[in-house]
């Protein structure tokens, strides 16, 4: 049963309960998993966040399409790609650490800047309503998906 539990679990809500709640995430990496259509550059800042913040890979794709309302072959290979090369060699990409509130680099160490200005969650995107409304989507399709498979 538990693997049942897991296998509809909300992709938001998993990587939540590792970084926190989607409203403390900095305003940039949730405007590239709901707005930005998926790129190069947007892709890897996202990974990058994922990736530092210690978001296992399947869970970070799940998330990240199941945010931008797809199921992208190139994101999830890109995503992939990047996992793996950080892994074994650490390179230095930057992302911003949940945990220790400021940047870092994907080797763990800390990014050496002046103070930057920084925006948080869904508010400052200019997006608010599209990102609740893919937000609510995203939690009622799992919910669907729990209610199917129970049955």
């Amino acid at each position: 049963m538990l693997s049942l539990e897991i296998a509809v679990m909300d992709p938001l809500r998993a990587v939540e309960d590792i970084l926190g709640d989607l409203e403390t995430w900095p305003t940039y990496i949730i405007t590239n998993m709901f707005i930005v259509e998926p790129n190069t550059i947007s892709v890897k800042k996202v990974v990058a966040f994922l990736y530092g913040n210690g978001v296992p890979v399947e869970r970070a794709i799940d998330c990240f399409n199941a945010c931008m309302g797809l199921d992208s072959y190139y994101v999830s290979c890109a995503m992939r790609d990047w996992y793996f090369e950080w892994h074994k060699n650490p390179y230095k990409a930057e992302y911003y650490s949940m945990s220790l509130k400021r940047w870092m680099w994907i080797n763990g160490m800390a990014l050496n800047q002046q103070a930057i200005y920084m925006q948080f969650g869904t508010e400052n995107t200019g997006c608010q309503q599209i990102i609740k409304t893919t937000f609510e989507h995203v939690r009622s399709c799992t919910a669907m998906s729990s209610d199917f498979q129970k049955q």
